[in-house]
């Protein structure tokens, strides 16, 4: 019975899956990009706009299935078509992310990333940090 409890244990400790979604946050792209999930099926998504140099945040629909989390288009183009269509995954196992690019009317170039999970704080933290540095690194061109 302690071996079966341990096992149990074991593999919930090790396992990396997002079991509730709801309030979590993520940090991904080599600390350029992060999502809170807000609710139960919106994410704010925060990301550098290396045209502006700033931090930009865009509302995003997004649907949870068991292995996958899908986002959506932005919540501002709500009543164009395609909306349901995915923009991007994480995959809830490895938080590995996976994001299409909008390229002559389709979405279709793939590009991918890690993710981790991360306080609020840790996320405008690094995100600044990352900001910063871009900055510093064009001041010095």
């Amino acid at each position: 019975m302690v071996r079966i409890f341990s096992l149990i244990l074991l593999v919930i400790i090790s396992n990396n899956v997002v079991a509730s979604i709801q309030d979590q946050t993520l940090i991904c792209d080599k600390d350029r990009r992060g999502y809170i999930f807000m609710t139960e099926n919106k994410v704010q998504a925060l990301s550098i706009n290396f045209d502006e140099l700033n931090i930009i945040s865009i509302s995003h629909s997004y649907k949870l299935t068991e292995n996958v989390i899908f986002i959506q288009q932005p919540l501002t183009e709500l009543y164009k078509e395609n909306i349901n269509k995915p923009i991007g995954w994480i995959f809830r196992r490895n938080l590995d992310y996976v994001s299409l690019d909008y390229v002559n009317g389709d979405w279709s170039r793939k590009f991918s990333w890690g993710c981790e999970v991360v306080s609020l704080n840790q996320l405008n933290n690094r995100l600044k940090s990352k900001l910063q540095k871009l900055i510093n690194a064009i001041k010095k061109i």
